[in-house]
């Protein structure tokens, strides 16, 4: 499936990171067809205001997708379950500002907001959240469904597992390995590498041994095609 008009998009989620990529599409005088809602008390209290002109419709009403389709939710697991599931052609949202080197690779899907940049060579997986101001050096890889958040740092050759959540303003040194599922807390400095599925906070990094990474996809819900739990694509 293949779409030669790529001036329109349609955007999964209306709660509040789907206001900001909406504010990427509109920069990049991409047209917002339709919003998908599948958790309505989810739903940004100013959705309404903000983004006059835009139909959000319920679970139910999803239809056969003739646009792309940006996946506008912050939780990597649940991302990673959508992309999995729904039958849709994936759009990039990367804002104008973003600074992006031409051997960069981006893939489907991935969201680049304000002020981010991506140097030579880095890798970015699908459906990667990379946010506002945050920073991945050359040679980065980052895996699919991975989000680096607002001002954090990749120094150059940083490896980025599966699903990973780097923190509000975390560093992490050259050429160290990050694993699957991991959740790197806000102003964190990683000087070592981290295994899959941990929690690290502190300067330097220290794993938490009493929790867990971030939550990755149920294989029960891919399997099944998004329907067992209560309505169709519910959380």
């Amino acid at each position: 499936m293949t779409f030669r008009d790529r001036s329109t998009f349609d955007v999964y989620g209306a709660g509040g990171h789907a206001q900001v990529v909406i504010d990427v599409l509109r920069a990049r005088g991409i047209r917002i067809r339709r919003m998908y809602n599948d958790v309505p008390e989810n739903q940004h209290p100013a959705s309404q205001n903000v983004l006059p002109g835009i139909r959000i419709v319920g679970p139910d009403q999803f239809p056969e997708l003739d646009v792309p389709l940006v996946l506008a939710v912050g939780i990597n697991g649940e991302r990673a379950e959508l992309a999995q599931v729904l039958d849709a052609q994936f759009g990039t949202a990367v804002h104008p500002s973003a600074l992006i080197a031409p051997s960069a690779r981006i893939g489907e899907g991935t969201v680049v907001l304000t002020g981010a940049m991506i140097q030579p060579n880095a890798s970015i997986g699908r459906h990667v959240l990379i946010n506002t101001g945050a920073s991945v050096d050359h040679d980065c890889v980052v895996g699919d469904y991975a989000h680096i958040s607002p001002q954090a740092a990749l120094s150059g050759h940083v490896s980025i597992g599966e699903g990973t959540h780097i923190g509000v303003g975390a560093v992490v040194i050259p050429k160290v390995r990050v694993g699957r599922w991991c959740k790197v807390g806000a102003g964190t400095v990683v000087i070592r590498d981290l295994p899959d599925h941990v929690t690290a906070v502190g300067n330097p990094a220290r794993i938490l041994p009493d929790r867990s990474g971030e939550v990755p996809p149920d294989p029960e819900f891919i399997r099944s095609g998004g329907r067992v739990r209560s309505g169709l694509w519910a959380r």
